[in-house]
């Protein structure tokens, strides 16, 4: 196999690989790289000869992974996009919200490139998708030669999938994004269990240790014991969640908290585009039994648009829990506005439940500490930190101990490390010595060949 990362900045991010087996051409993923806005922001598939692609997989609809897809097939229009069921579904409002947010970037950051693409990309784009069947083999054939790929449920968020690529020659697996625990809404990985050439692996969690004890459900405990303590107090409580996946989760988990009487039955807050893809989740486990979610999850718990009038440094006029993006508390957003209403009250507070890159608010919230200031740029506004502020591990990544136990099932020869920033790479080179195979940390651009 022949082997390039297309993300020019390295680590997490603008995710793209291309790849040649057995004289085929195909691209993994073409993502936007979260940190960046513009061109910047793209995998490097100005590189790529036009029109040289045989086909290209989507692994799943977050837009590290998704967010420039349409760029990357207008480019090779021949070539099939191959995708699950619940990613064909979900793909389409994951983008359509994507040329929105950049024809807002466009003014804000006075990017005259942007949007990158526009609405006939997407109807080209959607005409070259195919939706493969999970396990079951789709073969490629060209110049007498034929390559086979296989999908495998892969966890992490709905649609999401690992890859299998087979030649008469060769077996090679691509994680993709890989959670083995069940979430409430999503069955866990059902991965390929038989012995690969290569293995290309996320490497996300390299620099997280779990302790044994914080089990998701466990953290679900955890988080919904200190929500009801905050809301008997008389505090409101903003989880920032990602729109595709986490937020679906916490609702079936709220949802079911309030049946049990685990918690009260308060007002529940959301919106944004994590509420349009709740009708995306409601059709997609209709067809399919890995995903679980109803519509009518909404109805039963009372859920309410955000109140009016929401201010920096003002409490929100009705209490509750805020359940809104982004995950991140990215400025502008939906859980940014919240944050700076909330903040310097004591009687509230925030808990997290998936990543924070360090750089984004949100990352810089979870360093302070309690009478710390707080800086809301987006707004000038500054606040000291009296609201309670707590992380729960609620990721949809897999430890990064059963991703080495994993890679050891499979007995590769050589194993491309991928998806992960420098340290955590690092962690994983050390600790897959002992499965004996060579080890690849690529760098971006470069060509490497097993």
């Amino acid at each position: 196999m022949r082997f390039i990362d297309m993300n020019p900045h390295g680590g997490i991010g603008a995710n793209c690989s291309i790849c040649e087996v057995n004289g085929f051409r195909f691209a993994i993923d073409s993502g936007l790289h979260p940190k960046f806005a513009g061109k910047e922001a793209i995998p490097a598939i100005n590189e790529i000869d036009r029109n040289s692609l045989d086909f290209i997989v989507l692994t799943h609809c977050h837009l590290d992974h998704l967010g420039s897809l349409p760029l990357l097939s207008r480019e090779h229009p021949d070539a099939p996009v191959l995708m699950s069921y619940p990613s064909s579904i979900l793909a389409r409002r994951m983008l359509s919200n994507s040329i929105s947010v950049m024809k807002r970037q466009r003014n804000e950051l006075n990017l005259t490139e942007l949007p990158l693409y526009g609405r006939s990309d997407l109807s080209s784009l959607y005409d070259r998708m195919k939706t493969l069947a999970i396990k079951k083999p789709f073969t490629i054939e060209k110049d007498g030669r034929y390559i086979d790929v296989i999908l495998h449920h892969a966890g992490h968020v709905a649609g999401a999938v690992s890859v299998e690529i087979k030649s008469p020659k060769e077996r090679i697996l691509f994680t993709g994004d890989i959670l083995f625990d069940d979430q409430r809404t999503l069955d866990g990985a059902q991965p390929l269990l038989e012995r690969v050439d290569t293995l290309v692996t996320e490497t996300t969690r390299g620099m997280y240790e779990r302790n044994s004890a914080k089990k998701r459900e466990s953290e679900i405990t955890s988080l919904l014991s200190q929500t009801n303590s905050t809301i008997q107090s008389g505090g409101s409580v903003l989880i920032p969640v990602f729109a595709l996946g986490r937020m679906q989760e916490l609702l079936s988990v709220i949802e079911d908290a309030i049946k049990k009487k685990v918690l009260p039955k308060v007002p529940i807050f959301c919106s944004g585009l994590g509420m349009d893809l709740v009708n995306h989740f409601h059709e997609i486990s209709k067809n399919t039994n890995r995903v679980r979610f109803n519509r009518k999850i909404l109805r039963n718990i009372g859920v309410q648009p955000l109140p009016k009038k929401l201010e920096p440094g003002q409490e929100p006029p009705i209490k509750g829990i805020f359940l809104v993006s982004s995950g991140m508390l990215v400025e502008n957003t939906p859980s940014y506005v919240i944050a700076s209403s909330i903040l310097s009250s004591e009687k509230n507070s925030i808990f997290f439940v998936g990543y924070c890159d360090p750089s984004t608010p949100g990352g810089q919230l979870l360093n302070c500490k309690s009478n710390d200031t707080f800086e809301f740029t987006a707004y000038n506004h500054v606040v000291t930190v009296n609201a309670r502020i707590e992380k729960f591990d609620l990721s949809g990544h897999a430890d990064r101990e059963e991703i080495v136990s994993y890679a050891e099932k499979l007995m590769p020869k050589n194993i491309f490390l991928h998806h992960g920033d420098a340290d955590a790479r690092k962690w994983f080179a050390e600790s897959l010595k002992k499965t004996n195979a060579k080890i690849i940390d690529p760098k971006p651009l470069e060509i490497y060949e097993t």
